[in-house]
């Protein structure tokens, strides 16, 4: 059984003028222990259903419109706020995309990990929340500890203040972890040493990990399944290798040719998908690629395509997969 399952969900948001869908009946799962990626451009959702998860939706405006998310069983959207306050952050912990942001600049960083005991392990004492807090910095490989924890955000790196983002969503030692682009602002040799710190921290707890990115290259090195959204929506789902060997939507198809290749000739255009995507305020009742798809149809306008399974494990919404008189990925796009 999956330790947690994303079922129809679909998020709303009001606007002045109206409500609008951001997020639209989105499903998938994650089992204990793996690692699923989340990947599509900025503003595509990953982060709204990330928010959903943990229940930190903003409030009023944001809101789930349907479907369900099950922790182990239990309804998350139905529990009663003292319950998911329970569960957000000591069984369910979330790593932010900008630690400057989540870290609160004017209290040091010792006083902020502290905090993750005090709220679910209020009982320990103030000597063992020392040991503990410095046990994590440790744990994620920042030097010199012990003064780390009386410093502020500020006098910390990027990569640094990672780490610190890290230790603090592992203080309860939770069953899943979201990651939500927690490279994006870093070099990519800090990038290189934060992914193959979640490796290492994985392989010691157990834990399941969520990561949010937006980066294929990111995405073909921490996961073994991933969810490819665009405009709210799921366009595939997939094991790793078979996305790569073998992509089916044509957003897909156009993202991983939009990756640099070193057997390229040098100086060269990169390969880029046509188009922008469509504004949360004006999304078409079809398919939400339509109006960049080299391969559009009517049908495709007028219809939303569902998910449907293209091979064992492997789900495309597309029209003409569905209409494909072949039914291989091999020639698909024949």
């Amino acid at each position: 059984m999956p330790i947690l399952e994303i079922d129809q969900l679909s998020v709303a948001f009001d606007t002045e003028g109206d409500v609008v869908t951001v997020v639209d009946r989105v499903s998938f799962d994650v089992e204990a222990g793996e690692t699923l990626g989340v990947v599509g451009e900025s503003g595509c959702g990953k982060s709204v259903t990330a928010l959903s998860i943990m229940g930190l939706l903003p409030k009023p405006a944001g809101r789930i419109q349907g479907g369900d998310i099950r922790f182990k069983g239990e309804s998350l959207p139905s529990l009663a706020p003292e319950r998911m306050r329970d569960i957000r952050g000591n069984r369910i912990a979330m790593i932010f995309q900008e630690p400057m942001t989540a870290l609160n600049p004017v209290h040091r960083v010792g006083r902020q990990l502290a905090e993750t005991y005090a709220l679910h392990q209020g009982e320990l004492s103030a000597d063992i929340v020392h040991r503990r807090c410095l046990g994590l910095l440790e744990q994620v490989g920042i030097p010199a500890p012990e003064q780390r924890l009386s410093e502020y955000p500020h006098q910390l790196s990027g990569g640094m203040r990672q780490r610190v983002m890290i230790a603090m969503a592992l203080a309860s030692k939770p069953d899943i972890l979201i990651a939500d682009e927690p490279t994006t602002a870093l070099d990519v040799t800090i990038q290189a040493q934060i992914l193959e710190l979640l490796r290492d921290l994985q392989r010691e707890t157990g834990m399941a990990i969520i990561f949010i990115t937006h980066d294929l290259g990111v995405i073909a090195e921490l996961c073994s399944r991933v969810v490819v959204m665009y405009a709210g929506r799921m366009a595939e789902q997939a094991g790793i290798e078979a996305l790569f060997a073998h992509p089916v939507h044509p957003y897909t198809r156009g993202l991983l040719a939009s990756i640099p290749r070193l057997e390229e000739e040098p100086k060269t255009m990169l390969t880029t998908i046509p188009g922008v995507v469509p504004s949360i305020e004006d999304l078409p009742s079809g398919c939400r690629f339509a109006n960049r798809c080299p391969y559009v149809k009517d049908l495709c306008s007028r219809e939303a395509p569902e998910l449907v399974a293209a091979s064992p494990g492997h789900r495309v919404a597309c029209h003409r997969w569905r209409e494909a008189e072949a039914g291989t990925l091999e020639n698909w796009g024949s």
